[in-house]
């Protein structure tokens, strides 16, 4: 039944989101610790940032932008494929065209819905966490690409085939408890 779905649901959500904020509060602790005993953050930049920040820049803001033109890409050739034309931002019909055209399509749209979110926690979350960060920028970007070609075999519940899929949601979460985590850090004084 549809209410049992909706709960089995959002018992599962619930559980992947605690579990992915507990392992990135693991990892940014651990990032801290060994960053500091390492001197690894000691070093900053002219801007005042740690100078590992470059890797957050690269990935989480130039790679992840890359990701998101090489999706938009594949909407317009599909556009083409499957003869939607602008300015629809869907094909209307059930028919096998219009579901795969609007599936290439959900890969693209979903990520532009996460994005801001994500570039804004990983900028914050970068400074005090460069390394998580940018490595979550870099499952993010794969899981991005792994997550849309499994959504334009035109079934929906591909977009989970891979394993690399689910890091749409571990990596934001994780850039998310990282930003968190400079929030704390700097309100305690402890930066």
């Amino acid at each position: 039944d549809s209410v049992g779905s909706f709960f089995f649901l959002h018992e599962m959500a619930t559980s992947i989101i605690a579990k992915t904020v507990a392992a990135s509060v693991a990892a940014c602790a651990t990032e801290m610790i060994l960053a500091s005993k390492l001197g690894l953050l000691a070093v900053y930049s002219p801007l005042g940032v740690p100078a590992a920040f470059c890797g957050v820049i690269a990935v989480n803001l130039a790679a992840s932008t890359m990701t998101l033109l090489g999706l938009g890409f594949k909407v317009g050739a599909a556009r083409q494929e499957y003869g939607v034309e602008l300015p629809a931002m869907y094909a209307t019909g059930t028919d096998e065209k219009s579901v795969k055209f609007n599936c290439v399509q959900r890969g693209h749209q979903q990520a532009l819905e996460t994005y801001t979110s994500f570039l804004c926690a990983s900028i914050i979350g970068g400074i005090s966490h460069p390394y998580f960060v940018t490595a979550c920028g870099l499952a993010w970007c794969i899981g991005r690409w792994k997550w849309a070609e499994g959504y334009a075999t035109g079934n929906p519940a591909s977009r989970y085939s891979s394993r690399w899929s689910f890091y749409v949601w571990y990596s934001l979460f994780g850039v998310l408890t990282a930003a968190l985590s400079t929030g704390v850090r700097m309100l305690t004084g402890l930066y």
